[in-house]
């Protein structure tokens, strides 16, 4: 009995002494502003700064291409600190300041390609203002891995490097930068996307930081007891797009080819499916590059330029005219200057009044005679095409028809920016000049979506670029996936099917507008287009706008192309078509369509394909025996087993195309000599080794040799130019 009193007293004489410490703790700290145990004055943590935060910064997601190749991408980064107080030593009483200006910006300077003098009068600038440290302005920041690693082999006492994160663009201006965009980094050192989908997908790109936040004594070390709050980071999401980088690579070269040919001011154009809405590549002339950030014109013009569109806009009216069920293709029309007046109901008439005044004719003031309506399309005539308000389909009916196309409105795709066009139709000569694409304006977006009814089946699909958005974590977990939308159906099927076959007669008759875009072993359907470009008080008189609308195969319809430029008005702009025919072949051949040229039925038809194997990880002679024959297989390395393979497992490969194994991370340079960018971005994909890319076509130089090693740091050159040079 007298045992458990004597153990209760104690653990009660133990408790209180707790209950005394705690007390006097916190007694101290309510008047001393004391921590007991560690001796730390908390006086400023008692006001609400005792915290320190940590903040652990999310990384940004990547964005890849439809065949998922990498096109933005974070990566390290370093800037240069210069240390120029002579009290600053590092280990063992070792300099770690620059003793000697000179040398440093003699080797800075060599390295970074820089100039000395410069440098070295920096330096000296902050010597003698007392800086204890100081950067050497941009030629010091954003250095690669490589640059950082050739200044320390110098080891320079005082020099040393901060880590950064920059957002790097693998393709530079050869991937839809308008569309892309970039990003640029905050006063926080945080990366913020400044335009297209960086901007669009920032906060999805961005993710969540997290942090850690404590109490710490004046050490940093945290305080015993005290709270300490960790947070996560949650990595940025993965976003695919639908443009095609080896489609794109067709468009710019398309583009650049037009700027060269007829010194065009500039020149826009793109490229997608017209059944599923997916921009296949978008592209304007001149570009930027994202990595060097040399833009001058920030304006996407494929969206946010609108103009008088011009002939090819007639397919609208005549889309109107045949929809409406009173359109007569071989009825006979005068096609001569076309006169009208108001017939006092809200229509026009057609009028042969010497004296009238509101009269159009057709370009360079051609008159055709009697032609039937069809033939009035295929030679694109003015003068017809407005006789349809008179005699078959009334002007409120066709502006019912041009709203049913959404011309006027936004099209809302993926976040990109727009401008919406206008329309004037309130007098006579306005309802007139409406039906040839003048006097309104619109945008080549709009213009894309409303094609896809006429290329189609009478559906209007909807153009989108983001493909999907996933977690950068687990690829298989989609947040957002983007899928066909029909925004409307403006016409019957049957009416774009009858659209299609006047427009393939306007490819493939004599005297067809647009004869000159017919491709060998391709048929396309096309509009072409001459819009008058606005200036301040009318119209300018030099410049117009030329365009092209496609669509192929014929027979069924699956990929649009369109294509603008502003120049000086030149005849050329109608027959001198090859940069534009070369971009419909070669997407014809990167879709996996064979181009028949044999006997120039323009049959196009697909070419042999299988479903590429699983091939990775096993032995090189089981991969060339289950390939086959038919394939042009190419080996880097010497090892005996695959370690990576390009088409990856279930991909689609067809006959003749380059199937790349990779046996080991170094290996012997190919002869690269006649590839097309395309297979080289495909040689990029599988290697991972750099590539500077210039020029368009295929190659004729290369900076490795033929059988000389390639490492991980390796930098392969290489020069293209138009087969035909």
């Amino acid at each position: 009995m007298m045992r458990n009193r004597r153990t209760l007293l104690f653990i009660f004489t133990i408790f209180s002494l707790a209950m005394i410490a705690v007390c006097a703790n916190v007694f101290a700290l309510s008047i001393t502003k004391t921590h007991l145990r560690s001796g730390t004055n908390l006086e400023g943590y008692v006001n609400s700064v005792n915290f320190v935060t940590e903040t652990t910064v999310a990384k940004r997601g990547y964005i890849y291409d439809s065949n998922g190749i990498v096109v933005a991408q974070d990566v390290k980064t370093y800037n240069i600190i210069c240390y120029l107080d002579e009290s600053r030593v590092g280990i063992n009483n070792a300099i770690a300041y620059i003793d000697d200006i000179d040398y440093t910006a003699s080797v800075l300077a060599k390295v970074l390609e820089g100039d000395q003098e410069s440098i070295a009068n920096l330096l000296y600038e902050a010597k003698d203002k007392d800086l204890y440290q100081t950067e050497i302005g941009n030629i010091g920041r954003g250095l690669s891995n490589e640059e950082k690693e050739e200044i320390e082999e110098y080891a320079l006492p005082g020099v040393e490097f901060n880590e950064t994160v920059k957002r790097n663009y693998p393709f530079g201006q050869s991937y839809s930068p308008y569309l892309l965009g970039y990003c640029q980094t905050d006063e926080n050192g945080k990366l913020q996307g400044m335009m297209g989908v960086e901007q669009y997908l920032n906060t999805e790109l961005s993710g969540i930081d997290g942090y850690r936040r404590y109490q710490a004594d004046d050490n940093g070390y945290i305080l015993p007891g005290m709270s300490e709050v960790v947070k996560e980071s949650i990595d940025g999401y993965d976003v695919y797009l639908t443009i095609d980088s080896v489609i794109q690579n067709y468009l710019d070269t398309c583009l650049n080819d037009i700027m060269d040919y007829f010194k065009a001011d500039r020149a826009w154009g793109a490229v997608m499916n017209i059944k599923t809405g997916e921009i296949l590549a978008w592209g304007q002339s001149d570009s930027f590059d994202p990595n060097e950030m040399n833009i001058e014109n920030y304006n996407n013009m494929l969206s946010q330029l609108v103009y008088e569109p011009g002939s090819v806009y007639k397919a609208f009216t005549y889309a109107a005219a045949i929809d409406s069920g009173n359109y007569d293709g071989t009825k006979q029309v005068d096609s001569g200057k076309f006169c009208v007046i108001s017939d006092g109901e809200g229509g026009i008439e057609r009028t042969y009044d010497k004296d009238a005044k509101e009269c159009v004719e057709n370009a360079q003031d051609r008159d055709y005679g009697y032609v039937d309506y069809d033939y009035g399309l295929i030679l694109s005539s003015n003068t017809v095409t407005a006789s349809l308000l008179t005699d078959t389909i009334s002007p409120e009916t066709y502006r019912e028809y041009l709203d049913r196309f959404k011309l006027f409105e936004k099209v809302d795709t993926d976040g990109i920016l727009e401008n919406v066009g206008t329309i004037n139709f309130t007098w006579p000569i306005e309802m007139t000049t409406a039906t040839f694409g003048q006097g309104l304006t619109t945008s080549s977006l709009a213009m894309m979506q409303a094609y896809t009814a006429i290329f189609g089946n009478g559906e209007m699909i909807k153009p989108y670029f983001i493909d999907k958005i996933t977690d950068s974590n687990d690829e298989n977990k989609i947040i957002y996936e983007g899928q066909r939308e029909v925004v409307s159906t403006p016409i019957k099927e049957e009416t774009a099917q009858q659209l299609q076959d006047i427009l393939r007669r306007v490819v493939t008759d004599e005297r067809g507008t647009a004869r000159f875009y017919d491709v060998e072993g391709i048929e396309v359907i096309a509009k072409t287009g001459t819009g008058q470009v606005a200036s301040e008080g009318g119209y300018d008189e030099d410049k117009v706008i030329s365009s092209v609308m496609l669509g192929f195969p014929y027979d069924d319809p699956e990929y649009m192309v369109y294509v603008l430029y502003e120049a000086d008005f030149t005849l050329e702009s109608s027959y001198k078509t090859d940069a534009v025919k070369t971009l419909v072949r070669s997407i014809a051949l990167a879709e996996g369509l064979n181009v028949n040229e044999e006997d120039g039925s323009g049959v196009v038809e697909e070419v042999e394909s299988s479903t590429m194997p699983s091939l990775t990880g096993h032995s090189l002679s089981y991969a060339q025996e289950k390939i086959g024959d038919g394939f042009e297989i190419v080996v880097l390395g010497d090892g005996k087993n695959v370690l990576r393979q390009y088409p990856s497992a279930g991909e689609e490969v067809y006959q003749n195309e380059k199937i790349y194994l990779l046996t080991s991370e170094e290996f012997k340079m190919p002869n690269l000599l006649g590839y097309t960018r395309k297979e080289l971005m495909e040689l990029w994909s599988i290697t991972k080794v750099s590539f500077k890319i210039d020029g368009y076509g295929i190659v004729y130089e290369q900076s490795l040799k033929d059988g000389e090693l390639v490492t991980s740091k390796s930098v392969i050159e290489v020069k293209l130019k138009d087969p035909e040079e």
